[in-house]
């Protein structure tokens, strides 16, 4: 028999009664003080802006990334048919990403690229008021098509993977 158990043997009485009242609150506040995290607040906040910064920066990076990218079609004669261009691109490529998949699958992925591609195609322009200045109708356009053009990619990015 080793010293605890023989210490156990001899004090059993101690180790059959109830602790005194306030000993398990006492306990936890000794525990909770003991392990508790000291850390500062000007350190947390610190921390935390700089997470933020660094988020922000990504999303700034990724939306001038993308904007840079569309350019061509928002500056183009035609900003409708260069996104439908740019569409039909990634139609071709999703085409090829999902030779492989079973008909249905393949069937409900082409209903998607069809329908986003036939909305764009759509009379769309035509929706927007005539009193509008032309540069905010412009920019309204580009978004309505650089949207539908991301779906595309999110598709793409999904059929990869």
């Amino acid at each position: 028999m080793n010293s605890i158990e023989q210490y156990i043997e001899e004090n059993k009485k101690l180790f059959e009664e109830e602790p005194e009242v306030g000993h398990f609150d006492r306990f936890q506040k000794k525990i909770e003080h003991k392990y508790a995290k000291k850390v500062s607040l000007p350190r947390t906040v610190s921390i935390a802006a700089s997470i933020a910064i660094i988020f922000s920066a990504g999303i700034v990076w990724q939306y001038l990334a993308k904007h840079d990218a569309y350019a061509d079609c928002d500056n183009s004669r035609n900003m409708k048919i260069c996104y439908l261009n740019k569409m039909n691109e990634l139609a071709a490529e999703i085409e090829s990403l999902i030779i492989d998949f079973d008909q249905w699958d393949k069937q409900l992925v082409i209903n998607d690229v069809q329908s986003i591609i036939d909305v764009v195609n759509g009379n769309f322009e035509n929706e927007l008021p005539k009193e509008l200045p032309e540069d905010a109708a412009k920019e309204i356009l580009s978004d309505y098509y650089r949207q539908n053009l991301e779906g595309l990619e999110i598709i793409v990015e999904l059929v990869k993977h």
